[in-house]
């Protein structure tokens, strides 16, 4: 679950058991950082079985929220706020003629599959295409640098030592992944490093390939190829064989989408280590 960073966080939350949606008397919402700090707190609304909380506008970051619903049950789940998203809802419901239908496409069900587009973009290529803020745990090897294992790296925020916080001056970011401390590091210290990370604005194909993959997501059913098949035969006749993942170097199965996303790849990371982060 994602939300942009400068706007108010609308989380909503129902408890179940197993399928059945539970009816509780009142549920407190308290939300944390990646440091453990408390960021909010507060009594959800409910309408319902379905709990409403709205938190202040926040900065980038991942985050982790509690919802308590006294001696009756205990929920917990992330949420991360970003600097900006792949596409729009509106780009996306203008994408496809189908998807502008709200009933059948409600908003909620748009967001979701485009944070799973995102996701998926970032696994393929090993980059972020909208900017986000991480915090990683690392262990240094007696050199100055530290690898942090994303690609793109844009602001140190923080640095945390053994001993505590660090003073982060003269530390220098590598956007292709690592951190350099202007002295050699101890090795076997681990660091807690927190830093922005990704593209600062999204790339006009990527968005492209962005909007056709989530159609494909959202209107499979539409093709009436069964979801094995690797060919098929045209009642008009002709053979065709069909993109499919995972084999001659297709990711998605979308040939524009894994042609835009190819060019992305940081290529040496792919022919030493046969995989990018």
């Amino acid at each position: 679950m994602r939300f942009l960073s400068g706007r108010g966080v609308k989380l909503t939350h129902t408890f179940l058991d197993d399928e059945s949606p539970m009816t509780v008397p009142s549920v407190a919402v308290t939300a944390r950082d990646a440091t453990g700090a408390t960021v909010y707190t507060g009594a959800a609304t409910s309408s319902g079985t379905e709990w409403t909380a709205t938190l202040p506008a926040l900065p980038e970051g991942v985050y982790t929220v509690e919802y308590a619903a006294g001696p009756m049950a205990t929920d917990r789940a992330t949420f991360e706020v970003v600097g900006t998203f792949l596409f729009s809802l509106p780009e996306a419901r203008g994408s496809d003629v189908d998807l502008e239908d709200a009933v059948r496409f409600p908003t909620a069900e748009l967001r979701h599959y485009r944070g799973v587009v995102e996701e998926e973009f970032q696994t393929i290529t090993g980059r972020s295409f909208v900017p986000r803020t991480a915090r990683v745990e690392v262990e240094a090897d007696g050199t100055r640098s530290l690898y942090l294992g994303y690609f793109d790296l844009g602001a140190l925020r923080a640095v945390d030592g053994p001993s505590g916080p660090v003073d982060a001056a003269g530390w220098v970011m590598d956007p292709a992944g690592s951190l350099r401390a202007p002295y050699e590091l101890r090795e076997g210290d681990r660091y807690t490093v927190t830093f922005s990370y990704g593209f600062a604005q999204v790339p006009e194909d990527v968005k492209r390939a962005g909007l056709l993959r989530l159609r494909s997501l959202l209107t499979a059913e539409r093709s009436g190829i069964p979801d094995r098949a690797t060919a098929f035969v045209a009642a008009e006749g002709g053979n065709f064989t069909l993109a499919t993942p995972g084999r001659n170097g297709y990711e998605t199965g979308i040939p524009e989408v894994d042609a835009t996303l190819g060019r992305y790849k940081y290529r040496i990371f792919y022919d030493v280590f046969g995989v990018a982060r």
